[in-house]
């Protein structure tokens, strides 16, 4: 028969000296490479808990001369950390068992039952179990570390009641309210109030077509009072057993700002361009009607001052229309080379 070659320690907890020969048997004819501890009382079993630090599995009576039932199993949970616990106990009774693995421990078993088979399982479940549940931990603490160093403010909110359920640091930072504040609140409360028939709408319309991922821009308002528009990325997720909505919100103010005053230039320069267009043409045209003149063979002499009069006029008013384009072309990119600079010198 082969043996089971992985190295354990393992601590029984039994008062009874025949059952722990018996368990020590069954541990022996599974496992080549094991250590059982046996601990007699509650006290005894709490100083080696606290001295012997490699332990794996915990085999423990219900009923020990010190403690016993719930008591007992509580108090050396306390101690023990993770390590899973079975049960060994000689009562069968389904509502104790129910009530015991409701507090975590592994497994729960009837000594009358026990054979090499059973307890063998039993320990490589709960070390199997173990080492799922430190899986799970250790990604939940990568998600949640993910959520909480975020640079760009999130949360999570309750579709249901619009309530903020968490938020991270970046959050309170951006929006100046202590992670107890924003839990008083709801998404509502960050919202401009001529605003909130828009947010419900859309709130409707994510709801009525059922949509794990949304993107969209708002406008929200700061403790302070300051509105800005942020764009908005949210997706449904599994939190604290419900689904709820996780949140992360880009301020674009400074980019709208931007954007808006790119178009604003870009409006102006299509007005300048079209009206000096048109108010060149009038002195051009002149120009243009002089010179055909000059070329026919018909000009009389005296004709000729009048003639250069024109075209000196005309040439004073393109001369003035240049300047003029110049001088609003220059005003505004000396505005857009201010409002670069301000944002460079703020990081934006």
């Amino acid at each position: 028969m082969t043996k089971d070659d992985q190295p354990l320690s393992i601590l029984a907890i039994e008062d009874n000296p025949g059952d722990f020969i018996l368990i020590d048997d069954y541990l022996l004819e599974k496992f080549s490479a094991i250590k059982v501890i046996h601990q007699e009382t509650f006290e005894s079993a709490i100083t080696e808990l606290k001295s012997f630090e490699n332990i794996d599995i915990i085999l423990l009576d219900l009923i020990l001369p010190d403690m016993k039932g719930e008591q007992l199993v509580e108090k050396i949970q306390e101690v023990s950390g993770n390590i899973p616990i079975i049960i060994l106990t000689g009562y069968s009774d389904i509502g104790l068992a129910r009530k015991i693995l409701s507090k975590g421990v592994a497994d729960f078993l009837i000594k009358d039952e026990i054979s090499p088979e059973i307890i063998y399982k039993s320990i490589i479940y709960a070390l199997e179990r173990k080492s799922y549940i430190a899986k799970l931990n250790k990604n939940k603490k990568i998600y949640q570390d993910l959520f909480d160093f975020s640079p760009q403010p999130m949360w999570i909110f309750d579709p249901s009641t619009l309530r903020f359920l968490n938020v991270n640091k970046a959050a309170i930072d951006k929006y100046g309210y202590t992670l107890e504040e924003f839990k008083s609140m709801t998404i509502k409360d960050i919202r401009p109030k001529n605003h909130m028939e828009f947010l419900e709408k859309s709130l409707e319309e994510r709801k009525r077509e059922d949509r794990d991922s949304y993107a969209g821009v708002f406008f929200h308002i700061l403790k302070s009072g300051e509105t800005i528009c942020v764009e908005i990325y949210s997706n449904n997720i599994e939190y604290e057993g419900r689904t709820v909505r996780l949140i992360l919100a880009s301020d674009i103010t400074e980019k709208q700002e931007y954007v808006s005053t790119v178009e604003t230039q870009n409006k102006k320069l299509r007005e300048i361009a079209w009206t000096q267009s048109h108010v060149v043409r009038a002195p051009l045209a002149r120009i243009l009607s002089v010179i055909h003149i000059l070329e026919q063979d018909f000009v009389e002499p005296h004709d000729f001052p009048f003639l250069l009069d024109q075209i000196k006029i005309s040439g004073d008013e393109l001369d003035k229309i240049i300047q003029n384009i110049v001088t609003e072309t220059n005003t505004m990119m000396n505005l857009s080379n201010l409002k670069n600079g301000k944002d460079n010198n703020t990081g934006g």
